[in-house]
């Protein structure tokens, strides 16, 4: 319980700007993912503007 609350003390600022604010990355962490993911699945494409079109699919 003591390593709790110090980790909570030591990242107290962070714990309440995530309380009072709306703002998160969780959309631009999946983005991420599946980038990764299209990366992993397709083994390489052959011409580099093939994958971004490809990318330009995922966000949309």
């Amino acid at each position: 319980m003591d390593t709790a609350i110090s980790t909570l003390k030591k990242n107290m600022t962070a714990v309440l700007n995530s309380v009072e604010y709306d703002f998160s990355n969780g959309p631009v962490e999946g983005i991420n993912r599946r980038i990764k993911s299209l990366k992993r699945s397709c083994f390489g494409f052959r011409y580099l503007d093939n994958f971004r079109k490809r990318i330009a699919l995922i966000r949309s």
